[in-house]
């Protein structure tokens, strides 16, 4: 058995794993190995598609005829990573991307357990820049007669994915487990 136990000392996959490079997940100083760690998180990307989603919408329907409007439209947070890209993205159409902190204030509207503050992004939209994707993508132009629309309301840029009791149809006072057993009761008559 001890002969054993030396030849595993020469296996080249227990000398790395020692070593820190092998199949173990701690670094040779004893931390936490992260290379294999994802940079950004699944939601994090999906924001970043909402994000460019009412941009391109926004660019397509907002009313430029008066010159550059800035609107804020991504009223959700991009972490850092996702910002820049965005960023750049709306570069690419001739526009600008500019984000603000919000105030604790706000912030304790819509998360009050949220301890670091979130970010808004207002966009600038140049006539040119609407003109050169709209010519781009004449499917996209506005079907009203104004040519004039309002970026997406709250519903699709909602700061927060989950429904609450009033987003429901419930009141305040029965937004406990009874009022949930009358709403099942009252989908199952209908």
């Amino acid at each position: 058995m001890f002969r054993r136990r030396m030849l595993d000392i020469f296996d080249p996959y227990d000398l790395e794993e020692a070593m820190g490079f092998g199949r173990s997940r701690y670094t040779f100083d004893g931390e936490v190995d992260r290379s294999t760690f994802a940079t950004v998180s699944n939601r994090a990307f999906r924001a970043h598609d909402d994000a460019k989603n009412l941009f391109l919408n926004h660019l397509a329907t907002v009313d430029t005829s008066a010159g550059a409007v800035t609107t804020e439209i991504i009223k959700f947070h991009l972490v850092p990573d996702m910002r820049k890209r965005f960023n750049k993205f709306v570069k690419e159409y001739g526009c600008t991307a500019t984000s603000r902190k919000i105030t604790r204030e706000e912030q304790d509207k819509i998360n009050k357990t949220r301890q670091s503050l979130m970010q808004f992004t207002s966009v600038t939209v140049t006539p040119a820049a609407q003109k050169a994707y709209l010519e781009k993508n004449p499917q996209k132009k506005p079907t009203h007669a104004s040519g004039s629309a309002t970026p997406l309301g709250d519903s699709t840029s909602s700061t927060s994915k989950t429904r609450n009791a009033t987003d429901a149809g419930l009141e305040a006072s029965d937004a406990g487990p009874s009022a949930l057993a009358t709403l099942k009761t009252k989908k199952a008559k209908a």
